[in-house]
């Protein structure tokens, strides 16, 4: 019996050994899984709604990467909310999306500067036009997003605030028009 009684004492000490550096891992790592970095834009680079080269339009361009790891460009942020409010592709949830930030970037020739497409401000109704037409200006803050209004017009919205009666306002009619609810 003292050999079965040392085996589970022993197994009893390994096993709290284990819950605890468990605890202890846990307590130290980060809620979040940390998100992929946004990709580049090559002059490659096309857009996955409509095919076009990134690299030859203006106005503030968008990415999708999923947990795949599987990356879809957008040569407008309108193209971006338009392709995940599609029935169609609704159930892929993405890992994360991004836009460009338009603070101090160049409205013919962006640069990456990517940030976080559900923590940007958007400028919606502006003078400037995208490379489909009406865009969404993406800011990583809003004073960027008012001294832009300031010049070009428009009003600020968050990424939850934008509907699907303004992506449609804003959408080309040679592209797809969204007819499902948001939820």
């Amino acid at each position: 019996m003292s050999g079965k009684k040392s085996f589970i004492i022993l197994f009893l000490i390994s096993f709290i050994i284990f819950l605890s550096s468990f605890a202890i891992l846990t307590a130290c790592s980060p809620g979040k899984p940390k998100l992929p970095p946004p990709r580049k834009i090559t002059s490659t680079t096309t857009s996955k709604l409509c095919g076009m080269f990134l690299k030859q339009y203006p106005g503030p361009e968008s990415q999708i990467i999923y947990r795949n790891g599987k990356t879809y460009f957008f040569c407008d942020t309108v193209e971006l909310l338009e392709w995940i409010h599609l029935k169609s592709v609704a159930a892929r949830v993405p890992l994360v999306m991004y836009v460009q930030d338009m603070t101090n970037n160049s409205w013919k020739h962006p640069e990456d500067r990517f940030i976080n497409a559900k923590k940007a401000y958007y400028v919606i109704g502006s003078k400037r036009m995208g490379c489909m037409g009406p865009t969404f200006v993406s800011f990583s803050n809003e004073k960027a997003a008012n001294k832009f209004i300031k010049k070009y017009g428009g009003k600020i919205y968050k990424f939850n605030e934008i509907t699907i009666k303004m992506i449609n306002k804003a959408a080309n009619p040679a592209n797809m028009k969204i007819t499902i609810n948001m939820g």
